[in-house]
């Protein structure tokens, strides 16, 4: 297949072949602290702290995932309705489900400027709550949904996409890491747990 005709792997519209890949051990309680992209260069930086992962002596480490050749960057806030919602009391669980999701039909997705979305992250750091990533012969996509919370933002849900070449781990000490450390790492402090 030439370049131009290779299929762009987009999170909405996954090829079935393509697999699904869990950050959830690595990543899930942590916080998306900043992210640096170069257009020029065409990477993508996403800085994350996971304390939990580290041991007292690594205490101020934290991790990075670089995409490489960035073609796509996106996020997506869901902004909640202005009306209030009000759970009544005395209710099943299944009319408290059908009322949930009634209200969730009020919400609304916005896209965020990713300079905005990056700049944000110095005030609201996005607490992880999802990650994966989906890979083919020709390119890779990062999800990350989380809340961003703080000065900016009031606890609003954010998807994070970011497609490229190539993703990668590593570590703010230097030590030797990639992306499978990263994921095994994670998989070990849940194991243990």
């Amino acid at each position: 297949m030439a370049e131009d005709e290779e299929q762009k792997i987009d999170w909405i519209y996954l090829p079935p072949e393509v697999e699904e890949v869990s950050l959830w051990g690595c990543l899930h309680d942590g916080e998306l602290i900043s992210c640096r992209s170069d257009l020029l260069r065409r990477f993508v930086g996403l800085e994350f702290k996971v304390s939990h992962l580290l041991s007292d002596a690594e205490e101020g480490v934290s991790f990075t995932i670089r995409v490489e050749a960035a073609t796509s960057v996106r996020a997506i806030g869901h902004f909640r309705s202005i009306d209030k919602y009000e759970e009544p009391r005395d209710i099943s669980p299944e009319e408290r489900t059908q009322l949930t999701k009634e209200y969730w039909t009020k919400w609304r997705e916005e896209s965020l400027s990713w300079s905005e979305f990056e700049s944000a992250l110095a005030t609201d750091p996005l607490q992880i709550t999802d990650a994966a990533f989906v890979s083919s012969d020709c390119e890779k996509t990062l999800k990350l949904g989380g809340f961003l919370n703080g000065e900016k933002f009031d606890d609003i849900y954010f998807d994070v996409f970011v497609r490229g070449r190539g993703i990668d781990a590593s570590r703010s000490d230097g030590n030797d890491f990639n992306l499978d450390a990263f994921i095994e790492l994670g998989r070990n402090y849940w194991d243990d747990l």
